[in-house]
């Protein structure tokens, strides 16, 4: 159960401007998106993406399994940070999730990359990735995952737009691990895809994967 605790600590990062009381939910004509031969296209987005074909994609039954799990493992660990993540679901939408190894295969720790969007028309303030940052590390820092974060915030161009880039180590158990949010605000969303891994293999394979975004 170890990587489902890692992947409910990773999606804490987008529930924190989710506790709200409005509910601004999702559009009509949002798209989840889909995979066909190792590509993820949506079309809201305008965004694709190829992924290697010997890591495992989740489907979106195998997501929303995940995040229950993560809701009742968070909800046991910390009341509060329970009830956010149940609370988040309304706005929040969880694209795409690719794991190095299927879930049941392994008890170490699973590399991951997530793509996550979270509507955030009722939060003026946050005009790009950066703010939407800034506001999420106070949560990730009541986990149980000791995060480290650096303390300047990096760029980089995914598909010919700028990402705002937050960087953490975090320990859990016997796992030192590294994640990286890469953050957009797009179409009043914000856009985010989440690295989580522990040595520089599994770095660059997710990283090669980033290299191939297209946003239109």
């Amino acid at each position: 159960m170890t990587h489902i605790k890692w992947l409910c600590f990773s999606l804490l990062f987008v529930c924190l401007l989710s506790c709200k009381e409005e509910q601004k939910n999702l559009p009509e004509d949002f798209d989840f998106g889909e995979v066909k031969d190792h590509t993820y296209t949506n079309s809201y987005f305008g965004l694709s993406f190829d992924y290697p074909k010997d890591w495992s994609q989740q489907s979106k039954h195998d997501i929303k399994a995940i995040t229950d799990k993560g809701e009742k493992y968070l909800a046991r660990e910390n009341t509060k940070m329970g009830s956010i993540l149940k609370v988040s679901q309304i706005n929040t939408a969880y694209l795409f999730s690719l794991f190095k190894y299927p879930l049941k295969s392994t008890q170490d720790y699973n590399a991951s990359l997530s793509v996550i969007a979270e509507n955030i028309a009722g939060s003026p303030d946050v005009k790009r990735g950066r703010d939407y940052l800034f506001n999420s590390k106070e949560l990730l820092k009541q986990t149980p995952a000791q995060y480290q974060f650096e303390e300047q915030l990096d760029t980089e161009n995914l598909g010919g737009e700028t990402f705002d880039i937050l960087k953490a180590k975090a320990t859990y158990g016997p796992y030192k691990v590294q994640q990286e949010f890469y953050c957009i605000v797009r179409y009043g969303f914000s856009l985010s895809f989440i690295l989580s891994y522990t040595n520089d293999e599994e770095k660059a394979v997710l990283h090669d994967i980033l290299d191939t975004v297209t946003l239109e």
